[in-house]
């Protein structure tokens, strides 16, 4: 599997990167769990890029692209009530995301907004 796993993510790649969102596909194509995908990256020495939370955002990092920036009450809300130990995991990110029907971006950001960290990464890049 492991080989089969890493032809896929090598064949993937976006400008020799690896896309959070082209890894989530290639975990569901090979059926394997998306740390098995991150996992496999680390040890091909490739990065992963274009967090769909926007983790890996420098903008993000300085709050910039959040100036103006309308955030449903929703989603704040929402965001506030699923804290795990005063963060929010990836998982429960996407899941509000599907739940509210917005884009995980838009979960991410209002994490920012509210300086909520992420925490947990589905592909394992940070804890």
């Amino acid at each position: 599997m492991s080989s089969e796993l890493e032809d896929k993510i090598v064949s993937s790649l976006v400008d020799e990167r690896l896309p959070c969102l082209v890894a989530f596909d290639v975990a569901g194509e090979v059926k394997v769990g998306r740390r098995q995908v991150g996992d496999a990256a680390n040890r091909l020495k490739i990065r992963v890029v274009d967090c769909q939370l926007g983790c890996f955002d420098s903008k993000k990092a300085t709050h910039d692209d959040l100036v103006g920036k309308q955030i449903s009450r929703a989603v704040i809300d929402t965001v506030e009530s699923c804290l795990v130990g005063g963060s929010l995991p990836c998982a429960v990110a996407f899941k509000v995301a599907e739940t509210l029907k917005v884009t995980p971006r838009e979960v991410g950001d209002a994490a920012t907004r509210q300086k909520i960290k992420i925490s947990r990464c589905q592909l394992g890049c940070f804890p």
